[in-house]
Formats: C-alpha cells, sequence, structure tokens
C-alpha cells in the first residue's frame, strides 16, 4: 500500500496533532513545578483519569496488532485481548487506591516507602525503563508501518515523526499534556470504531452469524479460525494460561499505568477512574473483536496479502474496503480519518510511557546519581530540578526509541512486543508491589532480590522463545510468554531476599513501625496528603 505521498491522508494527520499540540502548550503554564509535571497537579478527575487509562490500551497494540492477530488467529486473538479487560481487577481491588495514598511521582516511591533505600530506586528504575521500552517499539512500529502504508512516507521518517512528536508532548506539556492528548484521543478513536463496527455488520444485515460465516469462507485458515488452536494448539493448556496470565496480571506491574493514580486528589477517585476505564475497554475491546473478524469475511482470499506478514495493515485495509475500496474517495477518507486518529493514539501511548521512563530516571536515578538530596525531599530546588532533568530525559529516551525502532524494522507484529513488556511487569514489579503493600517482613533485599530475578529471567527466558530465538533448530522454550515461570521466580527472590536480610540484621522497631504507618495510610488514606512531603 505504499507509493506517493497521499496529501489528504497527511493533512487529516496534521490536523489532529495540531489539535493535540495545541493541548500541550496551553498545558505548559501548569507543569512547570515537579507535582505539575509529573502529576498533573493532582488535578485530575475520575472520568478524566478514566479516559486516560484506557488510552493506554485503547492504543495500536488492540486496534492494529491485535485485529490483524484476530483476522489471521482467530478465536486465539480474541482470548488475549479479552484478558486485557480482566487484568483491570487486580489494579481495583489490589493497588489503585493504595498506591494513591502511599506514592508520590513513581513506582519506586511506593516501595521504597517502609526503607527509604536509594537502590531499591535504581533497581526499579532500570526496570521501568526495560519495561518501556518494549512498549515504545511496538508503538512506533505502528506508527511507522501506519503512516507509510497510508501516506507513502517512508517508514524510517515515520517513526522519526512520531518520536518527535512524544518527545514533544512530553518536554513542554508533562503529564496534563499526556492526560488530555489521551482523554482526546480515546473519545475519537472510540467513536470512529463504532462506525467502523456499524459499517461492518451493515455488508452482513447486522447479522454476527452471517459475518462469521463468511470470515471461515474467505479466512486462510477456514473453519479453524472459530475454534481455538491456532496461536497455542502446539503446546496446549500451558502456553495458553501463560499468555493470559502475562496480560492479566501485567497491567498491575506497568509504571506508565500505575502512575495514574498519582494525578488523582484522592483515593476514592483513583477507584472510580477504573470504572470508566474498564467501561470503554470493554466496548471498545468487542468492536476490535468484529473488527478482525470482519477483516477476514470483506477481504477475500487475498486478504492476508494486503495486511502485510505481521496483520498490522488489517485495520486501515478494512476501512478502505467499507469506504469502497483502494482509490475510490470515500476510501481514501476513510482510511486518512482512521490512520490520523490511530497515528494520536500510537503518540498519545508513547508520551505516557515517556514521561514514566523521564520521571523515573530525573525522581529515582539522576538524585543518586548526583548524589543531590533524596529524590523524595519537597524543596523548591529539588521539584525545578527533577522537573528540568525530566524534561531532557524525556528527549533523551525519545532518541532512543527511534533508534532501537528503525534497527528491528516493521516486521513484528505489535502485540507479541505488548506482551513482552506485560511479562516484565507482572514478573519484576507486581510481587515486590503486593508484597510491599501487604507483608510486614518485606525489606529492601526483598525488592532488589525480587524486581533483579523477575527482570533477568523474563528477559533470559524470552530469548529461548520461538520470537527470539537466535540458535540452529527449534526453540528451547514452546512457551511464547513464560510468565507462568518468571513470575513465581520473582515472588520467592523476593521472599528469600527479604528473609535472608533479616536473619542476618535482625528484625527492625523501626520497620514494624514504618509498615503500621504504611497500612493505615493505605487502607484509610489518613495522612495520604503526606506524600506529597515524604
Amino acid at each position: 500500500m505504499t507509493g506517493d505521498a497521499d496529501f489528504l491522508a497527511i493533512g487529516i494527520c496534521a490536523a489532529v496533532i495540531s489539535l493535540t499540540l495545541w493541548v500541550t502548550f496551553a498545558a505548559s503554564r501548569r507543569s512547570r513545578s515537579a507535582t505539575g509535571f509529573f502529576a498533573a497537579g493532582r488535578s485530575i478527575t475520575g472520568w478524566q483519569n478514566g479516559f486516560a487509562i484506557a488510552g493506554e490500551f485503547i492504543s495500536a497494540g488492540s486496534f492494529l496488532g491485535t485485529t490483524g492477530l484476530i483476522f489471521y488467529k482467530g478465536v486465539d486473538g480474541a482470548v488475549i485481548l479479552c484478558t486485557s479487560v480482566v487484568s483491570f481487577l487486580p489494579v481495583l481491588f489490589l493497588l489503585a487506591e493504595k498506591m494513591r495514598n502511599v506514592g508520590k511521582f513513581t513506582l519506586a516511591d511506593v516501595l521504597v516507602f517502609r526503607t527509604g533505600a536509594r537502590r531499591v530506586r535504581v533497581v526499579v528504575a532500570l526496570s521501568t525503563i526495560v519495561t518501556g521500552t518494549f512498549v515504545l517499539l511496538a508503538q512506533l512500529v505502528a506508527a511507522g508501518v501506519l503512516l507509510e502504508s497510508v501516506s507513502g512516507i517512508p517508514f524510517g521518517l515515520s517513526v522519526v515523526v512520531a518520536g518527535s512528536l512524544m518527545g514533544i508532548y512530553v518536554f513542554v506539556g508533562g503529564m496534563l499534556a499526556t492526560t488530555w492528548v489521551q482523554v482526546i484521543k480515546s473519545s475519537i478513536l472510540s467513536i470512529l470504531a463504532v462506525v467502523v463496527c456499524l459499517g461492518i455488520l451493515a455488508k452482513f444485515g447486522f447479522s454476527l452469524p452471517g459475518m462469521l460465516g463468511a470470515a471461515t469462507s474467505n479466512a486462510a485458515a477456514g473453519d479453524a479460525i472459530l475454534s481455538p488452536g491456532l496461536i497455542f494448539g502446539q503446546t496446549g493448556a500451558i502456553n495458553l494460561i501463560s499468555y493470559s496470565l502475562a496480560f492479566a496480571l501485567g497491567t498491575a506491574g506497568m509504571a506508565h499505568i500505575l502512575i495514574r493514580f498519582f494525578t488523582v486528589p484522592e483515593a476514592a477517585t483513583a477507584r472510580k477512574s477504573l470504572g470508566w476505564t474498564v467501561a470503554l475497554c470493554s466496548i471498545f475491546y468487542l468492536i476490535v473483536i468484529v473488527m478482525g473478524f470482519g477483516t477476514a469475511a470483506l477481504l477475500g482470499p487475498d486478504g492476508a496479502d494486503r495486511v502485510g506478514a505481521g496483520g498490522n495493515l488489517a485495520a486501515p485495509t478494512l476501512v478502505t474496503e467499507l469506504g469502497g475500496g483502494v482509490g475510490t474517495i470515500g476510501g481514501s477518507i476513510a482510511l486518512a480519518m482512521v490512520a490520523a486518529v490511530a497515528f494520536a493514539s500510537i503518540v498519545a501511548v508513547v508520551a505516557g510511557v515517556v514521561i514514566s521512563a523521564a520521571g523515573t530516571f530525573a525522581h529515582d536515578v539522576w538524585p543518586t546519581l548526583t548524589r543531590t538530596k533524596s529524590a523524595d525531599a519537597n524543596t523548591e530546588t529539588a521539584d525545578a530540578r527533577e522537573a528540568k532533568v525530566a524534561r531532557y530525559a524525556a528527549v533523551a529516551f525519545s532518541v532512543a526509541a527511534i533508534g532501537l525502532t528503525m534497527a528491528i524494522g516493521d516486521t513484528t507484529n505489535i502485540t507479541y512486543f505488548m506482551g513482552m513488556a506485560f511479562m516484565v511487569a507482572g514478573s519484576a514489579h507486581l510481587p515486590s508491589l503486593l508484597l510491599s503493600l501487604g507483608w510486614r517482613r518485606f525489606n529492601s533485599t526483598g525488592a532488589i532480590w525480587g524486581i533483579s530475578v523477575g527482570l533477568t529471567s523474563t528477559v533470559v527466558s524470552l530469548m529461548f522463545t520461538e520470537a527470539l530465538w537466535l540458535g540452529s533448530g527449534p526453540a528451547p522454550l514452546t512457551i511464547q510468554l513464560p510468565v507462568i515461570i518468571t513470575m513465581p521466580l520473582g515472588l520467592a527472590a523476593a521472599v528469600i531476599g527479604s528473609l535472608a536480610a533479616e536473619r542476618r540484621h535482625g528484625r527492625s522497631a523501626d520497620r514494624d513501625e514504618k509498615f503500621a504507618e504504611m497500612l493505615v495510610r493505605a487502607e484509610t488514606g489518613i495522612g495520604a496528603e503526606l506524600a506529597e512531603t515524604h
């Protein structure tokens, strides 16, 4: 679908991006302090935060990648998508309110509440950056593929454009701008998805069985797309369980999701945020399932050639067909609209990841490297320094992400990259977070051991899976996302590390007092305002 520049698509993309840039510069006046830059001044309402969190999931990974995955793999792709909705339950019941009551700006704030250990901050920062890197790669690959396919702009230049925009959002507007960009794009993308869904169903007289029947007739896999096994068939239930766990539990450890609970004024609003998120994501994901099967039904036997090897062009190809086909005015307009909104969606997601990584570096790593005052000091000088460092770190992360994306190219399905990110989060972050909030004997050694083992085991195990195996012969691990192995390792390391440190140094009365303080604050909200000065 590449070729000469499509000025209609470029113009509509420019219009949508101009709107988000206007919001970004308007928000810049309220993003100068550390609280304004990292947490939007804690002024975000429940529905705004809910739409922003949903925006992290209503993204290129679901709209583009999962549509293509369902086109090729049918039911198995839909199962992966549905686990994302389930993933909000651990966040809602275990973390949302507690995170808001205990933390300040970053994931490390929660883990060091009871210890104040600088080394924990550094380890958490490293793991957060690795997780964010996987997300950035997935989204920037999608951005490059999308712009190249609909506008004729080469893949490399498309990635540069997307990477530059995400740096601008964060550098200029901070968390407030990133939040509002997410709200805007979530609203527009949801409306657009509803229109596409109605367009698909209208082709079959609004008969879902009719659409599925056409899908089985035209899909390369035939009737198999309506049965499980196309992704997980060779390795059975273990592969399915592990893959699902990566998405279902990984959300509860994703730093760029969890830091959004620091943007609301109190814990009750954090809980309400997730109600909006679940409602919006549930509707959107049902539509994506219809889009995936609808693509198979409408494109015919040559559909695989049109959507690409990774399936990332399934959604753009589908809307072109609904608009009248390639070369028609309706098809061009429909494609340009979807491309513009999807591109804005991609840039918004990567901006959220970049602000998480930049904030982690400025708030957790930079004070340790420079041996300045502790990262949670609340002086005016410390605030200004953290915000400034974060802005320049955002630029550095953007440049690095652009380079890595160009290196990996455009052939990998972006849903798998997102799975890697969720796997790191679930194995390295979630066990330590839960133990920190609920186990009296947990300490800094346990946090370091748990995060280090979770991160290391994830990276190493992924190198032995089929997607990343560089050796000869079949890959040693047939489990695609082996979180069923790595998450227990991370949990066990956190527990063993805590017990080993306690045995070596003995139990501390101060540590018990700190746990009691944290427990009261996390459960009741009493003293939560002290998160500003802790």
